[in-house]
């Protein structure tokens, strides 16, 4: 069974009360190295009201560390190194992958063997799109929703507050920068899902990817670009990607349809989130954390799922996968000639 990519939230959610006190968590990677993303995502499924009963750690060393952490910030919960005791002795609902790139493709398959919904940071493996085409129809077969962290679709709403005027049925052009630190392929890899999420909210559905290229002066450069062509059967998008690693923290990014542009702005000394146009006038748009409203909206559809016993297919993280295997497989082509 499959589901329209319309089924999937894909807006804030408008509230932050707790809602998920029938779910418990277990995170994998939950330190705050390499931008990690598991002491957050630990925190967020807390004030969601979920039960977060384990991190796992490479080391016992840092899985205390982690442990120490969360419990600094009011989060009390459990230490572990094996994997296979974690889930085997807690049994959770839910488990977060957030450990590095390359990484997740046993996390995945030792969830799935629990019975666990997974939400996964993203790309969730590095190996060919139809492994993960497999393990996906494996997860739905088993009524266990599956999903990735990745969040930028939720910013869509701050993005039509500050440009009303801007249809996304009749936008011509996409445009995105970030600021990753990293280089060469494992950057187009980190990166190309968040891209590639908001221009499937523009044009859903089956689609292309044409006119293919690739602009960077070594695998050690600092800047990247990549140009294509985003096709459906009844639409094109013009597309242009641009990282460029500015040594600047919290890291730049923004977007634009159009040229209608809508810029991230994190405040450094509380790391509270806006957006705005880039104009000089502009009142800054306040929406909840896009991060966390993802996986508020992801624990909602593990409730739904629970309900019902069904978990459909999320075509649209299907077809983000074999979109981003083609995309990284022409940037090998173009590195190696």
């Amino acid at each position: 069974m499959t589901a329209p990519e319309s089924q999937f939230a894909q807006h804030p959610e408008s509230d932050s009360e707790p809602f998920a006190s029938e779910l418990t968590v277990a995170v994998i990677g939950a330190r705050r190295v390499r931008q990690g993303t598991g002491p957050f995502l630990a925190l967020q499924a807390a004030r969601a009201g979920a039960k977060v009963t384990g991190v796992l750690g490479t080391r016992p060393t840092s899985a205390r560390k982690a442990v120490e952490w969360l419990q600094e910030r009011g989060l009390r919960t459990a230490a572990y190194v094996d994997h296979e005791h974690m889930l085997a002795e807690l049994r959770p609902d839910v488990v977060i992958v957030a450990s590095p790139l390359g990484t997740h493709r046993a996390w995945l398959g030792a969830s799935l063997d629990v019975g666990a919904h997974v939400y996964c940071e993203k790309p969730m493996i590095t190996a060919p799109a139809g492994v993960a085409l497999d393990l996906l129809e494996q997860f739905a077969a088993a009524n266990l929703v599956f999903a990735e962290n990745c969040q930028w679709p939720q910013v869509l709403p701050a993005f039509h507050a500050l440009h009303p005027q801007v249809d996304l049925e009749q936008v011509k052009s996409f445009r995105m920068l970030m600021a990753p630190p990293m280089r060469g392929l494992t950057r187009w890899h980190e990166v190309l899902s968040h891209p590639l999420s908001l221009i499937q909210q523009a044009l859903p559905g089956p689609a292309d990817i044409d006119d293919v290229v690739y602009q960077e002066s070594g695998p050690d450069a600092v800047d990247t670009r990549l140009r294509f062509t985003y096709r459906t059967m009844d639409r094109e998008l013009a597309c242009e990607i641009m990282l460029e690693d500015m040594d600047a923290y919290p890291r730049p990014a923004e977007f634009a349809f159009d040229d209608a542009l809508c810029r991230r702005v994190v405040d450094a000394s509380d790391y509270s989130i806006t957006f705005v146009d880039g104009s000089d006038n502009c009142t800054p748009v306040v929406i909840p954390d896009p991060m966390e409203s993802n996986l508020r909206a992801f624990l909602r559809r593990v409730l739904h799922a629970e309900e019902i016993h069904s978990a459909p297919l999320d075509e649209s993280l299907v077809r983000r996968q074999f979109l981003l295997e083609h995309l990284l497989e022409l940037y090998r082509e173009s590195v190696h000639g």
